[in-house]
């Protein structure tokens, strides 16, 4: 409930409040029409914005390209325009970074201009509503409306501040699944890196089997025509014995022939098999995505059914301490009463004792006197 306030005091403070109303019209008179200047001070403010954000939109469509390309280029041999691709990738992301920067400057350093003015019209208006109806309960010497707004602004404030406090726990949650989610992306690029060098190193080691196979094989020929002429030539009547040392020769071959083949399907199994691991990974990874996605989600839900519990468990905490309170109250009052009564009873008693004790000596001095007065009057007679 506000305080009354003397006259001298209402007129004093209603001259300092007509005052201020003077001030704050002479303000709204000479501040320009924020809508019939917004245009322009949209266009002004308006076109490096967007010079730099269609600058930033071209970057991001270069930065998908060149990542798009990076997938492509992992699985060949030669590293070289890998390599290339990386370098350019570093290079975007960087020139992406500074524009953001840059978008972020301006918009700090360009603020809306025409809701900022119109945002302090409004708040003049407000503030001189609620001075001309402080200025009428001051001429009866009150100012319970300017009381009731103070303490209403100072609740919003302290609201507002909860909010933004616990914006921040809900941004920082949302920081760490961020970092959490990145650092399981590069183990996931980094593990199927590792994949594409053994598939490399692989079809390396299959290059190097053929090749080795090919030019055993023509060793083989070579040396099986060689043998064959000489012996042709100085052994002629060998000729059974070198035809069977030849039949011995192409069956190692075919022996040969035919190891080459099953290394080869190993080979060719062995690429398919991991390629069909890198896909179980591929989609083990998603799955997960959509696993901690859907946790984070319950994890919100829980928070805010805790919240509310929290709540509840609060006001019934105040609840049973107020009963509590008024309980010890009234119990200190009643032992108190109890204590008074005591007291008074032990006063009673010591007084009824006293008196007592006081009407017994006053009898006692009255039986001694009468005795005495007796002895008195008997002494006389037997004089006479």
């Amino acid at each position: 409930m506000a305080a009354k306030l003397t006259i001298i005091e209402s007129a004093r403070i209603s001259a300092i409040v007509e005052e201020a109303l003077e001030k704050l019209s002479f303000l709204a008179s000479i501040t320009p029409d924020v809508m019939a200047h917004r245009d322009e001070l949209s266009q002004i403010v308006g076109d490096e914005i967007t010079r730099i954000i269609q600058e930033q939109r071209s970057l991001e469509t270069r930065y998908e390209q060149l990542i798009a390309q990076r997938t492509s280029l992992k699985a060949l041999s030669n590293k070289t325009k890998f390599l290339e691709n990386q370098e350019q990738v570093k290079d975007v992301a960087r020139k992406l970074r500074e524009s953001t920067m840059e978008l972020c400057r301006n918009l700090k350093g360009n603020p809306n201009i025409a809701e900022n003015l119109s945002k302090i019209q409004t708040e003049r208006s407000s503030l001189q509503n609620l001075l001309s109806k402080t200025l009428r309960e001051l001429r009866e010497s009150s100012f319970s409306t300017l009381t009731t707004t103070v303490e209403e602004e100072k609740a919003r404030n302290e609201m507002i501040r909860e909010v933004i406090a616990k914006e921040k726990e809900v941004s920082a949650s949302v920081k760490r699944l961020q970092i959490d989610l990145t650092t399981e992306k590069q183990m996931h690029e980094q593990e199927v890196e590792e994949r594409n060098e053994i598939i490399a190193k692989l079809k390396e080691e299959l290059v190097a089997v053929r090749t080795k196979s090919s030019i055993e094989t023509q060793y083989l020929h070579k040396v099986a025509k060689a043998r064959g002429q000489s012996l042709n030539r100085a052994y002629n009547s060998q000729t059974s014995e070198l035809e069977e040392q030849i039949w011995h020769v192409k069956k190692e071959l075919e022996i040969e022939i035919g190891a080459n083949r099953e290394t080869e399907d190993f080979v060719k199994k062995k690429t398919q098999a991991l390629m069909k691991e890198v896909q179980i990974w591929e989609e083990r990874y998603q799955h997960d995505l959509e696993a901690q996605d859907q946790a984070l989600e319950a994890l919100k839900e829980a928070r805010a059914a805790d919240l509310i519990k929290l709540n509840d468990y609060t006001e019934r905490e105040a609840k049973e301490l107020e009963e509590k309170q008024r309980r010890e109250e009234a119990e200190r009052l009643k032992a108190q009463a109890e204590r008074a009564r005591r007291l008074e009873e032990e006063r009673n008693l010591w007084a009824a004792t006293k008196c007592q004790a006081l009407w017994r000596g006053y009898q006692q001095r009255q039986a001694a006197a009468g005795g005495g007065k007796k002895g008195k009057k008997g002494k006389g007679k037997k004089k006479k």
